[in-house]
């Protein structure tokens, strides 16, 4: 599905409609973006399915430069261990600027059920990932997370 692997940014037109600024080819290997979300300072945060050196996915951050541009930061790459493979869904924030998001496959149990995990940003730039939670983990527990992640109003995830 070509539409899926093209990052694009749409802002309101002048004198009405809207005009789509490309911002990234992600290349098939990769697969679309997915969980768009800005940070605080406004740069542009989210998952794909596919990519990364070990192919499963990654989550990247995409940076505006001045005079029109984006630069590309490759924040964590999935597939290495017990982590999580093909990151889906939303991508969100804790006040601390800690990211946190689910992955469809990957885990601790073997069976690859899926993830939910934590991105740390250190104060060298690099970030940090902590698997959260994998499923499969009993016969009750669920398996391959497809949803939007939130907080509550008492800060549960």
């Amino acid at each position: 599905m070509p539409s899926l692997r093209y990052g694009v940014s749409v802002t309101p037109a002048t004198g009405g409609g809207w005009t789509a600024t490309f911002l990234k080819d992600f290349g098939y290997g990769q697969g679309g973006p997915t969980g768009l979300i800005l940070d605080a300072d406004g740069n542009l945060c989210f998952g794909t399915a596919g990519g990364g050196a070990s192919g499963g996915g990654a989550v990247f951050e995409l940076m505006p430069q001045a005079g029109g541009g984006w630069s590309e930061k490759q924040l964590h790459q999935f597939g290495q261990g017990t982590d999580g493979l093909g990151p889906n869904g939303s991508l969100v924030f804790d006040s601390a600027g800690n990211l946190y998001g689910a992955t469809y496959g990957g885990g601790a149990y073997g069976a690859g059920l899926g993830t939910v995990f934590k991105l740390t940003p250190g104060a060298n730039g690099v970030w940090t990932e902590k698997v959260l939670h994998s499923f499969g983990s009993n016969s009750t527990d669920g398996t391959h997370p497809l949803g939007n992640l939130i907080f509550d109003a008492a800060g549960n995830l």
